[in-house]
C-alpha cells in the first residue's frame, strides 16, 4: 500500500490548516491514461464506505477501491524538484522516476481541493 513521507506529512498537515480541512482525510487517487502511464491525484475528502484507510506520520489516508492496486508500493514525498521549487511526487519502484498527472504539485501549490481527482 501507499507510504507517505515525514517531510510530505508536514506539508499535508500545513495544507490541511490553510485550508481549513483540518478534520478531514487526504484522498490519494491514481489511475491509467490512455497512454498507458499512471497518474495520480489528492486532495482532502471526506471517507466513503469503500474506502480503504492509511495512517502514516499521523496523516489518514482514504484509498478507494479502485486506486489500491496502482498505489501498491507508491510513496508520496514532497521534496525538491527543481533548485528552489519544492513539491509533491510519487514514486514508485517500477515507475523508474517520479509519476506525473494531476498529482504532481498537489497540496503544496494549492492543488488540494475537496475530493481531488475523480478517480
Amino acid at each position: 500500500m501507499i507510504s507517505i513521507t515525514q517531510a510530505a506529512a508536514e506539508q499535508i498537515r500545513a495544507a490541511a490548516k490553510q485550508a481549513e480541512a483540518d478534520n478531514m482525510a487526504l484522498r490519494i487517487a491514481a489511475k491509467v491514461n490512455p497512454e498507458g502511464m499512471l497518474e495520480f491525484g489528492m486532495g482532502f475528502d471526506n471517507e466513503r464506505s469503500d474506502d480503504s484507510l492509511v495512517e502514516s506520520w499521523g496523516i489518514t489516508l482514504l484509498i478507494s477501491q479502485h486506486s489500491a492496486p496502482l498505489l501498491d508500493d507508491v510513496t508520496l514525498d514532497f521534496a525538491e524538484v527543481s533548485p528552489g521549487q519544492q513539491s509533491f511526487i510519487f514514486m514508485k519502484p517500477d515507475m523508474g522516476a517520479p509519476g506525473g498527472g494531476c498529482g504532481t504539485g498537489g497540496c503544496g501549490t494549492g492543488g488540494c481541493g475537496t475530493g481531488g481527482c475523480s478517480t
